[in-house]
């Protein structure tokens, strides 16, 4: 067979088909110019899926964002109200390692039992707070901060170099970078 015979037996099996042979369509130039239009519109396209894209990334970041910071205000909220639930076991720990207990009497016994189950209940309270993020703000013995502390007291000590926290009378919190309350301190200052 001639290479026409293979081209007409073609020919009759893409008009039984349903199919027809496309014409050429014109010369290099017209192809070239199709092409680059094409072309153009693929990079349009393409830029706009990319900008989609990046669109979205930067939306699931702020939504990410949004959710965190909502968490955190509830959770501070809730922290908040606890402050002085706190304060209490704070009052009562200081009570009890105050305490003289004699463990030889059963009423001594009763005692140290319930101190116990006091501490154990502190403990369990302070670790569940900080599980949530909730820590308490350096007081006592560190430098007057008054992002951290409300001097409601001052004394004066010249062999310091900086103010510094001698006392705290109520202490503070904060969850993250939110203060969640001030401390209450008395400041020593060298002037």
């Amino acid at each position: 067979m001639s290479g026409s015979g293979q081209d007409s037996e073609g020919t009759e099996n893409a008009e039984k088909s349903g199919a027809t042979i496309a014409e050429p369509v014109g010369d290099a130039a017209t192809l070239q110019a199709a092409l680059a239009e094409v072309t153009q519109k693929f990079n349009e396209t393409n830029d706009r899926m990319y900008r989609i894209a990046a669109d979205f990334e930067n939306s699931r970041k702020r939504w990410e964002k949004e959710k965190s910071d909502l968490k955190s205000y509830c959770i501070s909220e809730f922290a908040r109200d606890l402050l002085p639930v706190i304060d209490s076991f704070d009052k009562a720990m200081t009570a009890i390692e105050q305490l003289t207990l004699n463990v030889d009497t059963e009423e001594g016994k009763q005692v140290a039992s319930i101190v116990e189950g006091v501490q154990l209940v502190s403990k369990v309270f302070a670790d569940t707070l900080k599980k949530h993020g909730v820590e308490k703000l350096p007081g006592r013995g560190e430098a007057f901060n008054p992002n951290f502390h409300n001097a409601i007291a001052k004394t004066v000590d010249t062999t310091l170099q900086q103010e510094m926290v001698v006392d705290e009378f109520l202490a503070g919190y904060r969850i993250g970078e939110r203060i969640l309350r001030t401390a209450m301190v008395r400041v020593a200052s060298p002037d």
